[in-house]
């Protein structure tokens, strides 16, 4: 049996590691810096369980998937993988520190992949000896939900890594789109521009959140508004990536005032309980 590791446990790395496990016959083993954070983890597992059952998953089964799941706090327990993909936060340092540690336990033949919305793949393989097979696997919130997985090829990212990963993804029910190695990508630097527009048509007073969001839903048949998704990644990350967008790419992404105030008062969207729209 094959070995899939998967750094980071958080809303990301967790619905990855749900969905491969769903989807294959290999062991998922999920990196966390402690046991502590693990707690979260098991909870998110519970959730993506439960929105599977509503899809049609019996109980037994998505059990199957939680339990083909091993936790570790070890690197070094992640030395076999045939693949291991990074899912924590935004930071170019903690991600190559990841991967210059990853390089020294892990086989030459095992593939890094780097889910990562924004940062240059280029940048992080920099610090790596092998720097031909990290690819950025740029996936989607939630991810046993959404069908697309954006692929980033670094400068040196090999054809060899490129075609394993097209089919790892094939395998696993994803569809892919390649892009190279600038900032924002395709999806997010394509995205953002409309979550930035729409930002801006509110705080000039154009129309309120919720016709903005009705307007793009029935427009362009979205399934959810700009705002609406605002919220759900977070706005305090959605100031970071208009931050980082805002030094690569210039105007266009330039943070909102609103967006800004905002998180300084502490309404994050979801996670807060609070943003555009109140889920309290």
């Amino acid at each position: 049996m094959r070995k899939i590791g998967v750094i980071g446990g958080g809303l990301m790395g967790s619905g990855i590691a749900f969905h491969l496990s769903s989807k294959l016959e290999d062991s998922i083993i999920v990196h966390e810096v402690s046991e502590e954070a693990f707690t979260g983890t098991r909870q998110r597992f519970d959730r993506f369980g439960k929105n599977a059952m509503k899809r049609g998953a019996d109980e037994s089964t998505v059990g199957s998937w939680v339990n083909k799941i091993d936790y570790t706090t070890n690197v070094e327990d992640l030395t076999d993988c045939v693949l291991v993909i990074e899912a924590v936060y935004e930071n170019l340092q903690v991600k190559q520190e990841i991967f210059r540690k990853l390089e020294t336990v892990v086989n030459e033949k095992t593939i890094l992949a780097t889910n990562t919305s924004g940062i240059s793949i280029s940048e992080i393989g920099s610090v790596l000896t092998h720097p031909e097979r990290l690819i950025g696997t740029h996936f989607f919130n939630p991810v046993p939900a959404m069908k697309l997985v954006e692929l980033i090829t670094g400068i040196h990212t090999s054809q060899e890594t490129i075609e394993e990963i097209k089919m790892f993804c094939e395998k696993i029910g994803k569809e892919v789109v390649v892009s190279n190695d600038f900032p924002g990508f395709i999806v997010t630097r394509v995205g953002q521009a409309m979550m930035c527009e729409a930002l801006r048509c509110l705080e000039q007073g154009v129309a309120t959140v919720e016709d903005i969001d009705k307007g793009m839903r029935l427009g362009y048949n979205y399934p959810m508004g700009p705002l609406e998704l605002i919220d759900l990644i977070g706005l305090d990350t959605e100031l970071k990536i208009q931050q980082s967008l805002f030094e690569e790419l210039g105007e266009v992404f330039r943070p909102s005032p609103v967006l800004k105030n905002m998180v300084a008062g502490g309404l994050l969207g979801r996670k807060s309980g609070k943003g555009f729209y109140n889920y309290q």
